[in-house]
């Protein structure tokens, strides 16, 4: 019943792209500011009905209230990055809106897109082909697990020591550093499903960041509030806004973001219905966006 609406919310979803792209076009104001979340968030719906007519469910679709608490972890998962962008310099934010209330609603919206992108994105690229189990599955022993934690951590570490020479680090470091974390505690793994043999997961989810990247950096290039890239070494070639070696950080980013999703829905999971530690953990993880947000507009966005 559900594909259905499919044909309808993807026409609804593509007209909004679209009036998007022509506001942005003829140069008014609003829409130049607002143009990549109002896109993005275009570009998402029209995925979540993609996915509901080939399949017959989506992220959206299946579960509502996930899809929402979702949205709202995407926030925190990406400031994480910001974090660390405070230390590394290697973006900047323009022309942003100098309202402090209507610049960090437009954090929120933007930031909030992440983790559901990917998610549409790697499902639909799930939906092609069929699994094939591997018949030599990768063997996980606790050395391995404590080694990948280890080598996360230290990959997390040498960017902030020496930024310029090991800032790309950051975008591996995580999935070293989570996924064994999420495979001990029984949380989604790409470690399990490639103990399992599944390896189309893993390759879903990086073709999904690749993917993403090249959306995100169209959008960004046509935007009037945008982001612009500062790295040493490797900042030439570029296309729209992003250099070329740029595009290869999107594949392992993708995998960070699975890992980062898993760990906090995990951490909520253990929590929910526990009333006094449910609020703790949405309150915290509130102070955590609010100080990064001020961080923000302190280092990285430029007047």
């Amino acid at each position: 019943m559900k594909r259905t609406f499919a044909p309808a919310f993807f026409g609804l979803s593509l007209a909004g792209l679209a009036v998007s792209a022509a506001l942005l076009a003829r140069g008014v104001p609003f829409m130049k500011t607002w143009f990549y979340c109002f896109a993005w968030w275009s570009i998402l719906l029209i995925l979540d009905a993609v996915n509901l007519r080939r399949t017959g469910t989506s992220p959206m679709t299946a579960d509502f209230p996930l899809f929402v608490r979702t949205a709202f972890l995407s926030v925190p998962a990406w400031l994480v990055f910001e974090a660390f962008n405070i230390r590394l310099g290697n973006w900047s934010y323009h022309g942003l809106p100098p309202d402090l209330p209507v610049r960090w609603l437009g954090y929120v919206v933007a930031f909030a897109t992440v983790i559901p992108a990917l998610k549409e994105l790697a499902a639909l690229f799930l939906s092609f082909g069929r699994e094939k189990i591997a018949s030599r599955a990768l063997k996980i022993t606790p050395a391995l697990l404590r080694g990948l934690t280890a080598a996360g951590g230290l990959m997390l570490a040498l960017p902030l020591l020496a930024p310029r020479l090991f800032f790309p680090l950051v975008w591996l470091g995580f999935v070293f550093l989570l996924d064994p974390v999420n495979y001990r505690r029984g949380r989604p793994s790409f470690l399990r499903d490639l103990e399992s043999g599944r390896r189309r997961p893993v390759a879903a989810w990086m073709l999904a960041g690749l993917a993403a990247g090249l959306i995100w950096e169209f959008l960004n290039w046509g935007a009037g509030s945008h982001w612009e890239y500062h790295i040493p070494y490797f900042g030439f070639g570029r296309i729209f806004q992003m250099p070329v070696f740029g595009f290869g950080g999107f594949i392992p980013f993708a995998l960070e973001i699975y890992a980062l999703d898993a760990f906090l829905q995990g951490a909520y999971e253990k929590i929910r219905a526990r009333e006094p530690l449910r609020a703790a953990f949405w309150a915290g993880l509130a102070l955590f966006d609010v100080a990064v947000f001020v961080l923000i507009d302190l280092f990285i966005v430029v007047p």
